[in-house]
Parts: structure tokens; C-alpha cells; sequence
């Protein structure tokens, strides 16, 4: 046994006889910080300090008013335990400390000898989030681990490059037709981009596939449940829970993606609903795959994307514009002026409006993607329904341009 596992094994026993951490230190030889420390690492095992003393507790009387819509819990418990600190307070009223703080607390012994509690806490802003909190995330991420194994070439079919459009995704917006499970919303995003990449492999090898994070992956932009801009929005989880969501089911995609061609690069195309969350979503899967070499981002701040696939130049951007002044807006961009100009064949790929569209103007073919988003109540009171959820793969031959599309629907 390590000297720190046996710390732990006696902190456990120390734990039972309810004291102060100041207690703790002096039984152990070590400070109070060091004590806390310890209480942590009890607190992330399935046995922790907490869990032991709850345990042991009988008689529990409980009040409990949770507040959805402004995200607090108010709490007051009666038993024969007394929380000595935020941990054991948080055990004890059932409050999750990586999504809640508690910002006001008392604790009294009763003429019985129980003690009652209060706690009022509410759901953490983004201000209240730190670096650490991030960091942990990010280490206690577990992938499903997709083994990436690259596809044989067949020497009977062409290669080809491939995007895949999963347009305007609104992975948290409420549906009125009660399509609201979230991780089913997200199991179908993967599943569709599935269902492109097969219906491709099955007709050409596939050397790079392109995929946009694009045009409102998420549906709101902070805790209020807003857009970008502050329009309010009907959801069905929060903001944290529709941020690691999205960041689980895109890296399984990516991987899924890997196995099926060369490479893979991915283009974050921001929309008006979630600039600042997609931002940090593309940040960290780009830091999530640094290692693998066969997955290359853009995941710049620039609300107007371009690529060059072999004679063909590929533009995204929102859409939320006049599309005719789109081709003028990419010939004289400082970026990608001189790409549009000499390619043989140009696109513009836009969303925004959750329909298919396409029209060629002055040689410039633009294609509005659709989208695979349901109703919501707001599109419903004002009589924007009807289009066809679905999503693209675009076929390109490096000389001849497009020269293919297939589509899921659901």
C-alpha cells in the first residue's frame, strides 16, 4: 500500500467519527489543504468520504425546490448528519459540483439531536467556470474507440474527394413534434454522416473527406438559452450537457470518417446561433486529434471559409445574406481572391434557411444545404415548415468538379 493509499484508508476510518478537517490533519500528520486534497480524490471514488457517511444516515426529511428556468435548487434536510464542508453539504442535498455551485449555506444541531441543513445553489455561468474545469473534461472524456483502420483501395473505382453536409444540426432545439431526445438527436447525426460516407465508398475511393462544422451546430450560445445575439430559445438540455454531447458524438464521427478515407478536414462554419460555443467546440476536438495527423481544422473566428479540391473552389459561409452578393464577397476576399479566380469551377455552400436550394449566377453555383433540424414552435406560429430534413455528400473529381450527390432523409 502507497503511503497516500494509506492516508486515504485512514482518513475513511477518521471520517466516521464526524469531526473537523483541523482534526483530520492532526490525526494524519499532514495540513488542512492536505486533508482536502484527500477528501477529493475520496470524492471522485464510487466509496467516498460522503457516500460513507450518508450511508450511515437515518431519518432523512427532505424540501427540495429546483428552479429550471433559472437554474437554481434550494434545499433543507434534517438528519442525524452534520456537514462539516462544501462536499459533504453537496452529498448530502444531492448537488453536482462540476454543474452547480453553492453560494449560501447554514447548518444547526436541533434540540432532538439531528441536525438541519440548508443550501441554495445554482447552475455554474460560464464566468464560473475555470481552466481546471476544462482540463478535467477534457481528461475524463472517454471516446467509444472506434479502431481507425484505412480502407483498401479498389483499383476499378475513381478517387475522389467528399463533403459531407450536416447542415444547421440545432442539437439541443425543442421540436414540436416531441423528436426530443438528446441522445438520440445526437446518434442520428452520426448515423446519417454514416449512411453519406457508405453510399460514397460503395461507388469511389475516397481520398479526403470534408467536413463543416457548420451553420448552428448548437442551437443557443450561453446559459439564458439565447443565441449569439440574445434571442431567447426552446431547449431540450443546457448549455454544458449540448456542449459535451456535441463534442462526444463529432469525435466518434471523425473517427468513423478516418476509417473510410485518407484524410479528413474539418471546417468550422459559424452560424448566428452558437459563434462563441462552436468556436470552443472546434478548439477542442482540433486539440483532441493533434496527434493524428490524418485530420487537419480550420477552426478560425473568419465567418466566410474557402478550400481548393482539385480544379474546383469551395466556399461556406451562413447564408445569412443576399446569396447574389456571395460570389462578388469571395472574388475580392484578401484570402481567397486568387483561389476563386483560378479555379475551372466555383460553389458557394450556405444554410441558414433549413432548405434546399440552388441556383447558378454568372458561373457561381450556390447550394443552400438543407438541414436535418425539426420544428420548432417559433418556425411553427409563423408558418416556416415543411422542407425536407436531409443531409448531402458531395462527390468532386480533382478535373472535373462535382460530379456527384447523394442524400440521406429522415
Amino acid at each position: 500500500m502507497t503511503e497516500n493509499q494509506d492516508l486515504l484508508f485512514k482518513l475513511e476510518e477518521l471520517l466516521k467519527q464526524k469531526k473537523s478537517k483541523k482534526f483530520y490533519a492532526e490525526r494524519l500528520g499532514i495540513s488542512e489543504n492536505e486533508v482536502n486534497e484527500l477528501l477529493k480524490e475520496l470524492r471522485e471514488k464510487d466509496d467516498s468520504e460522503a457516500t460513507i457517511l450518508l450511508s450511515k444516515t437515518q431519518n432523512i426529511e427532505e424540501c427540495r425546490k429546483v428552479n429550471v428556468e433559472k437554474g437554481t435548487i434550494e434545499s433543507v434536510i434534517t438528519s442525524d448528519f452534520d456537514p462539516k464542508d462544501d462536499i459533504e453539504l453537496a452529498a448530502l442535498h444531492k448537488i453536482n459540483l462540476d454543474k452547480y455551485i453553492i453560494t449560501n449555506y447554514w447548518s444547526k444541531m436541533l434540540p432532538s439531536g439531528k441536525f438541519t441543513s440548508s443550501v441554495f445553489s445554482k447552475k455554474k455561468q460560464p464566468q464560473d467556470y475555470s481552466p481546471e474545469d476544462f482540463a478535467k473534461f477534457l481528461e475524463n472524456y472517454k471516446p467509444n474507440n472506434i479502431a481507425v483502420v484505412k480502407p483498401e483501395t479498389n483499383i476499378t473505382k475513381e478517387h475522389v474527394d467528399v463533403e459531407i453536409s450536416i447542415s444547421d444540426f440545432h442539437l439541443a432545439k425543442k421540436h414540436v413534434d416531441g423528436d426530443n431526445d438528446p441522445g438520440s438527436r445526437a446518434l442520428r447525426y452520426f448515423n446519417v454522416a454514416q449512411s453519406l460516407i457508405l453510399k460514397v465508398r460503395a461507388n469511389y475511393n475516397i481520398d479526403t473527406v470534408i467536413l463543416p462544422i457548420s451553420n448552428d451546430f448548437f442551437h443557443t450560445d450561453n446559459y439564458q438559452h439565447q443565441t449569439t445575439n440574445g434571442t431567447p430559445q426552446d431547449t431540450i438540455v443546457d448549455y454544458a450537457d449540448e456542449y459535451e454531447l456535441g463534442f462526444a458524438v463529432l469525435v466518434d464521427t471523425i473517427n468513423m470518417l478516418r476509417q473510410n478515407a485518407n484524410d479528413v478536414k474539418v471546417i468550422l462554419v459559424q452560424g448566428n446561433h452558437d459563434r462563441t460555443k462552436s468556436f470552443y467546440l472546434a478548439h477542442a476536438l482540433d486539440v483532441y486529434f493533434t496527434d493524428h495527423f490524418d485530420v487537419e481544422f480550420d477552426r478560425s473566428h473568419s465567418t466566410i471559409k474557402g478550400l481548393t479540391v482539385g480544379n474546383t473552389f469551395i466556399g461556406w459561409h451562413h447564408g445569412n445574406c443576399k446569396l447574389d452578393d456571395l460570389p462578388l464577397l469571395f472574388a475580392t476576399h484578401t484570402k481567397f481572391s486568387h483561389q476563386f479566380g483560378d479555379a475551372n469551377y466555383r460553389e458557394i455552400h450556405t444554410g441558414d434557411k433549413h432548405h434546399y436550394m440552388a441556383k447558378e449566377l454568372k458561373g457561381v453555383r450556390i447550394q443552400q444545404m438543407p438541414s436535418l433540424s425539426g420544428t420548432d414552435r417559433w418556425h411553427l406560429d409563423n408558418n416556416f415548415v415543411h422542407s425536407v430534413r436531409a443531409a448531402l455528400a458531395l462527390v468532386y473529381d480533382r478535373k472535373l468538379g462535382k460530379i456527384a450527390e447523394f442524400e440521406t432523409r429522415i
